[in-house]
This record gives structure tokens, C-alpha cells and sequence, in this order.
């Protein structure tokens, strides 16, 4: 999944709590992410990272 969808959908989520989008917290997002989907096995889509968002 590109880093344009994970952008997107990241801004959403922080728009919906009325946060302000922080671009270098979202640079960290995706690299905890990406250690998140190895340790866990778990393959890169749009669901996986929807739930991901959850969690953190």
C-alpha cells in the first residue's frame, strides 16, 4: 500500500479527534507501522492499517 493512502488515512483519523496534522508524527506512524506488520505477520492493506490506526 503506498504512503499516499497511508497519509490520507491518517489525516482522517486526527481530523475526526480535531487534531492538527503533525507531519514528522506521521513519518514515526509509518515506521512503527512497518515494524508492526513484521513482527506480526501481517500483510500491507488498507484493513491492516485501519486497524493499526486503531490500536495506537
Amino acid at each position: 500500500m503506498g504512503n499516499l493512502i497511508k497519509i490520507n488515512m491518517y489525516a482522517e483519523s486526527k481530523q475526526k479527534n480535531g487534531t492538527i496534522l503533525d507531519l514528522k508524527r506521521l513519518e514515526a506512524n509509518i515506521a512503527t507501522y512497518n515494524i508492526w506488520l513484521e513482527n506480526n505477520h501481517r500483510e500491507d492493506k488498507i484493513e491492516t492499517y485501519e486497524e493499526f490506526l486503531q490500536i495506537i
